[in-house]
């Protein structure tokens, strides 16, 4: 009898921890090219924003991700970038995902 109730613990856990992702918007802004594409520097960048049951500490993700990808191309041009905003689902809480590519030219 206690080894069942443990089997259905178990099952009840695993089914309730299930979680799902979804990508919201995949958007490339416009290439500006003084150059060939293949002599730019592809640079990158990665921002998160946790949410547990609707409550949140970081708010400004987004700007610090961009911020780190015109870091990334201190003294050239940022061209063609590309900005993936994507949902991570867990129990309860969620993860927000901003990641950028861009090209720069030096």
């Amino acid at each position: 009898m206690m080894h069942r109730r443990w089997v259905c613990v178990v099952i009840a856990a695993l089914g309730l921890h299930g979680c799902t992702h979804s990508v919201h918007i995949n958007h490339t802004s416009d290439y500006r090219l003084t150059k060939p594409l293949s002599d730019h520097r592809v640079v990158e960048a990665q921002g998160e924003q946790t949410v547990i049951l609707g409550f949140v500490k970081t708010t400004d993700y987004v700007d610090g991700a961009f911020d780190s990808l015109k870091s990334a191309c201190p003294d050239g041009t940022l061209t063609g970038i590309q900005t993936r905003y994507s949902t991570s689902h867990n129990f309860l809480s969620w993860k927000n995902i901003i990641e950028l590519k861009g090209y720069c030219s030096q």
